[in-house]
């Protein structure tokens, strides 16, 4: 019997194996194999590791993307996001009066980031949409950041429509983030008050403007597997550049606010799946990265992540910057 499962667990890695080796020789995975792959690495998590970080390796080399964020407005937000501590439909701890930062206030957010270390700097927005004189601040904003600071700006604004993401894209907007937060299949029971078209939608204008578009999700809402796969497969077949992959931190007072956290190993596992499934598009492991993988943190880059959020978010603590630089260093990654 021993023989036997040592015959079956070989088998189950050199399956592994053979499908990096395809992406490796640029062949994308088809869905069945990706789907065959999600079920093997379950008990083989360490081969799908070591395969996952060699096309990271191939792919990026050693270097890894840093940003830092800040909410340009905080709170008040509309929308029904069912893990979201800024909307009004529930009863949170954050203020639900919008809080709008000054110009100077986001400069000084921008400064301290770029004392830091960190090369890329993004301005988030809570709500449904942002236009008329607050956009014209926003493009006057990104361009005193590149003049004075010399920092990559990134933008996270909501529906934005293709004449005004055109506008940002002419400020030097470098990226702008839309995610789709989980499959279309999932998405009603996650967000009520738009539809996924419309994210699709903003983020086709994105890439239309010639921006990087960072569209990725959120994990531990209540989405299958298969809601996980659909989700990267749409992700590859509009082709954003970018993916940045959250993983659930129940607030209080929202629908998910009694949700269990993933397990570290389930979400090393989903990085290292979507790096087989987007080779070439930057994995950007950002929300939620402290609280649930705690000590297991330094591994996402074995799983194939190449970029990470750094610093707070908008409603949760994150990680000191000096730390995840201190991390990267001892890993031997360069920062960019």
């Amino acid at each position: 019997m021993a023989k036997n499962n040592l015959k079956q667990l070989d088998f189950m890695n050199q399956q592994i194996e053979q499908n990096a080796k395809q992406v490796l020789g640029d062949q994308l995975l088809e869905r069945d194999q990706i789907t065959e792959l999600s079920k093997l690495s379950k008990d083989n998590l360490d081969d799908l590791l070591y395969w996952a970080n060699e096309i990271r390796k191939a792919n990026f080399g050693n270097t890894i993307k840093m940003c830092s964020i800040v909410p340009g407005r905080l709170g008040g937000c509309s929308q029904d996001c069912a893990f979201c501590a800024q909307s009004l439909h529930y009863d949170t701890a954050v203020d639900k009066t919008p809080k709008m930062l000054s110009d100077e206030q986001i400069m000084a957010a921008a400064k301290e980031a770029k004392q830091k270390g960190v090369p890329n700097f993004g301005i988030v927005y809570s709500g449904k949409k942002v236009d008329g004189d607050e956009l014209d601040r926003l493009i006057a904003l990104t361009e005193r950041i590149k003049s004075e600071l010399g920092m990559g700006v990134c933008m996270s604004l909501g529906v934005v429509s293709e004449e005004n993401m055109q506008r940002l894209a002419d400020a030097g907007v470098a990226r702008f983030n839309h995610n789709l937060e989980t499959s279309e299949r999932h998405f009603p029971e996650v967000v009520t008050t738009h539809k996924y078209a419309d994210r699709v939608r903003t983020i086709k204008a994105g890439l239309k403007a010639g921006m990087g578009v960072c569209a990725g999700g959120i994990f531990g809402i209540g989405e299958t597997e298969t809601d996980r796969i659909d989700m990267a497969l749409e992700l590859r077949r509009l082709g954003v550049d970018m993916v940045p992959m959250n993983f659930l931190h129940p607030i209080d007072g929202t629908p998910l606010g009694k949700a269990e956290k993933l397990p570290p190993r389930e979400i090393l596992q989903i990085v290292a799946l979507y790096r087989f499934i987007l080779p070439k598009t930057h994995l950007k492991v950002a929300g939620g990265r402290a609280l649930n993988l705690r000590d297991l943190q330094a591994w996402i880059f074995q799983a194939g992540c190449t970029a990470i959020l750094t610093g707070n978010y908008l409603t949760t603590a994150g990680r000191a910057v000096e730390k995840d630089l201190q991390m990267l260093k001892d890993l031997g990654l360069e920062t960019v």
